[in-house]
């Protein structure tokens, strides 16, 4: 499954129809060529001990056999030059039919003539004509041993020996029963090569098609064997994840993939991969069958539902922001006249100069206490109705070290350390907003070093270019948030605080959404919290309002 449509395309192309049989009659003049030589070679070392035996008794009788083997070799290098050269094929495969009859009829006469055991070396030749040239090779061969063994035979044998009509017609008979069969089985083996080839170039169309079709898939695609080993990761899979084939192949899928679980075929889980950067996974996994249905493997499809989970967020934010808004204009019509009634009232009563001192001190309660829950609702409709988005190009930096020098004077800014790295970076943003999101940041940050057990607390902000924009950094060595809070902490009106009202981080959730940038969270109980949040170097449009979506 490895290959991909890409690098089929970038494969040789493929020989044509021609190449394949000239390949295999090259390849079997090389075969028939080496056997020829071994079979030789096994002669020439018979004939020598025959002659070492014998001695200069027969030494002359075997130089024509001598004559045989040095031609079968000389004809054995012609051949393999031949072959080298790659030229006239079909007439070097008849050269060698005849040369192989000849070797045989001159093996024979010296061997003896009609008594020679070696006779059956013209059904040899016959075969490699059938194996050479098939049907044609094969008659051809007989043809030509059919006769020439009859000229051998019938030749006047100097030893004395006769001949008799039926072994002439036996041995004749069976060179042509030979060239018969063998041809019938060429013949088969050349028909079933060529269905073998043509079944090959459709099991290639269709592998190479499978394999086009699992490449182009958009959705990552991983598959398993029975010991639940990874065998394959597309390459959408391999995007996806961060993740080579070459890295989790043969590999348990429990090491990298342990949270698709096989006994839920369909689910959604949090996958952190080789980046760090958390992602929603959305995977299906069904088993994979072979013949006779028998399981093989498994395979999980996947798809990355992080942007589709947090579209689906942002839009009920978006909604909750809408219910809230309508509700906190009604609350705040039905509050601030009984608040400035009842403020104006009181007002009016502290001038009377004979009030009593506890009387005066309630009043100021009243008061104070009546300037909070008005700035609550100013609180509130600023979250829920916010203001326009003004960006213009502005150098982030300069931002947030305005915002820094201001907080030099709050009363929390003496029990903490502020540490900074604010590097240039200009981006299309609101001042004003970027300025109240960095604020809220600031002063929770430094909060939440200040509560720190033995003080010394420490906050650190920088700020700097992005791969897509800027990137804000706010972080403390605080107790932390813990993990039961973290997916409520940007929820309106959620708080740890005493006197919080639980709107600075949704206000922060909701600057950012507005423009088109994101903010995420790392915190741990004993180690503090760090907020980063990034900003796009351009906005998505030219303004809007601060209500995303």
């Amino acid at each position: 499954m490895e290959p991909t449509a890409a690098a089929l395309a970038t494969e040789p192309a493929a020989e044509p129809p021609a190449a394949a049989p000239r390949d295999g009659l090259r390849r079997k003049l090389g075969w028939l060529t080496l056997f020829r030589v071994v079979t030789v070679t096994v002669l020439l070392a018979g004939t020598i001990v025959v002659n070492l035996e014998l001695g200069p008794v027969i030494e002359r009788d075997l130089l024509p056999l001598y004559a045989v083997v040095a031609a079968t070799y000389l004809v054995a290098l012609a051949t393999a030059l031949a072959l080298r050269a790659g030229r006239g094929l079909t007439s070097l495969a008849y050269a060698q039919v005849v040369l192989d009859v000849l070797v045989a009829t001159a093996v024979v006469a010296v061997t003896g003539y009609s008594a020679s055991v070696f006779v059956v070396i013209f059904s040899i030749g016959v075969v490699n004509g059938a194996i050479l040239l098939f049907r044609r090779g094969a008659l051809f061969a007989a043809a030509l041993a059919v006769p020439a063994y009859l000229a051998v035979a019938l030749r006047v044998d100097p030893h004395g020996a006769d001949v008799s009509r039926t072994t002439l017609l036996v041995h004749a008979a069976s060179f042509v029963a030979v060239a018969i069969l063998s041809s019938y089985l060429a013949e088969q083996l050349r028909s079933a090569g060529e269905r073998i080839v043509a079944q090959e170039g459709a099991l290639a169309e269709i592998t190479a098609l499978h394999e086009s079709i699992v490449a182009s898939l958009t959705s990552g695609l991983m598959t398993l064997d029975l010991a639940g080993k990874v065998t394959y990761l597309n390459p959408a899979g391999e995007l996806l994840t961060g993740l080579r084939l070459e890295e989790v192949r043969g590999r348990p899928a429990t090491e990298r993939f342990g949270a698709f679980r096989a006994a839920t075929p369909r689910g959604e889980v949090e996958w952190t991969g080789p980046s760090g950067r958390p992602l929603r996974l959305g995977y299906s996994a069904f088993p994979l069958r072979g013949p006779a249905a028998a399981a093989i493997g498994s395979a999980v499809i996947f798809q990355d539902l992080t942007a589709l989970r947090e579209m689906e967020n942002a839009v009920q934010r978006s909604r909750r922001l809408a219910d809230l808004g309508r509700v906190a204009a009604g609350l705040a019509h039905e509050l601030r006249n009984p608040l400035a009634a009842m403020s104006g009232s009181l007002e009016l009563l502290q001038t009377n100069a004979a009030l009593p001192p506890d009387e005066r001190r309630l009043m100021d309660i009243v008061l104070r206490e009546a300037a909070r829950l008005d700035g609550l609702v100013n609180d509130l409709l600023e979250y829920t109705r916010p203001a326009p988005l003004r960006r213009v190009r502005t150098d982030l930096s300069v931002v947030l070290d305005e915002a820094l020098r201001v907080f030099a004077n709050d009363p929390t800014a003496a029990r903490v350390t502020v540490e900074q790295d604010l590097s240039p970076v200009t981006v299309a943003c609101d001042p004003d907003q970027t300025r109240q999101v960095f604020w809220n940041l600031l002063v929770n940050a430094a909060q939440a070093a200040a509560a720190r057990e033995g003080g010394a607390g420490r906050v650190r902000v920088a700020c700097g270019p992005d791969v897509k924009g800027a990137r804000l950094v706010v972080e403390d060595d605080g107790p932390g948030i813990p993990a039961a809070d973290l997916p409520r902490i940007f929820l309106p009106f959620f708080t740890t605080k005493r006197n919080g009202t639980g709107l600075g981080l949704p206000t922060v959730q909701r600057v950012v959404d507005a423009h088109r940038g994101s903010v995420t969270v790392d915190s741990s109980p004993g180690r503090g919290t760090r907020f980063v949040v990034l900003l796009p170097r351009e906005g998505a449009d030219g303004g809007g309002v601060g209500v995303p979506g």
